[in-house]
């Protein structure tokens, strides 16, 4: 079957069709939580007027983002909802930016690093600096990654289990990352930004099997981590290794907001494991100058 397209429903240059443009625009609109997941889109007709563009296109957008399970299945005499289910797969950017709105930020983290935290930690606090963004009055994180020390099973080297080069990496990139998260932070106490900041990174012999965030009391992110074959560098090789590997967030809110609703005692029994290893197992990551760099 061949589809006509007419110039309305195609861009300038006559390369993309208008409808994918439209889609493009609604899914980054989803993505930034406007609308959130469960509620409605505009009507087709303010859509038309809001794209320039013909109840076709309209319809053929709104069908691309359904294929794509970002909208509900359409039901008869009601307009398109976001899928309760589009909020998996939000960066974490999304959520710290969030959770930096309220006055008071507690974030309680296990994960296997903090590259992904960092980074978002970071933006928060340029944007903070530059006065972009309004400063929350204290900021308390917590982070658990895995020890500088134990052999653990995962990154391995395929063909040399026995190679530990692969390990070592994971260690500097465990180390650089959390140090860049706590520099992040505590500039901002330094530079009197905020009121009160509190960092404290500590390790657990052993690796994540999901990665936790604990947010503001009120929300928890989970994502799990499964198994990759992929090629790293090291020494100037390239080599391929099995590692762990997690590239979706699930959410759940006490309040519901479209992500999964989370029970008062499910978020409490997060928060009591957390804190049970934090109390009870974690010992603080070592100061740089005593980490023997492995």
């Amino acid at each position: 079957m061949t589809t006509h397209t007419t110039g309305a429903d195609r861009d300038d240059a006559g390369e993309i069709p208008r409808y994918r443009l439209v889609a493009d625009a609604l899914r980054q609109d989803i993505q930034n939580g406007v609308p959130a997941p469960g509620e409605g889109l505009p009507k087709q007709e303010q859509l038309m007027r809001r794209f320039h563009c013909g109840r076709g296109t309209v319809q053929k957008a709104l069908q691309l983002l359904r294929d794509e399970q970002l909208l509900e299945e359409g039901v008869s005499g009601r307009g398109a909802r976001v899928a309760r289910q589009a909020a998996i797969g939000r960066p974490l950017v999304y959520y710290i930016s969030r959770a930096f709105e309220a006055p008071h930020v507690s974030l309680d983290v296990w994960s296997l690093h903090t590259e992904e935290l960092s980074r978002a930690i970071q933006q928060q606090a340029e944007l903070i600096g530059l006065g972009d963004r309004p400063a929350p009055r204290s900021i308390r994180v917590r982070v658990l990654v895995p020890d500088l020390d134990t052999h653990h099973p995962y990154p391995r080297h395929l063909d040399d289990p026995e190679d530990l080069r692969p390990l070592r990496r994971l260690r500097r990139v465990i180390r650089m990352y959390a140090e860049a998260l706590h520099h992040s932070l505590t500039q901002l106490a330094e530079e009197g930004t905020v009121g009160s900041v509190s960092v404290e990174i500590r390790v657990l012999p052993t690796v994540p099997g999901e990665k936790r965030y604990l947010i503001n009391g009120t929300q928890m992110l989970t994502g799990y981590y499964f198994l990759r074959k992929t090629r790293i560098l090291v020494d100037a090789a390239s080599i391929e290794v099995l590692e762990l590997h997690s590239d979706t967030l699930f959410p759940a809110t006490l309040e519901g907001n479209g992500a999964r609703s989370l029970e008062r005692a499910e978020f409490q029994q997060a928060q009591a494991w957390f804190d049970s290893r934090w109390e009870t197992v974690a010992t603080p990551l070592r100061p740089l100058d005593e980490w023997p760099g492995q």
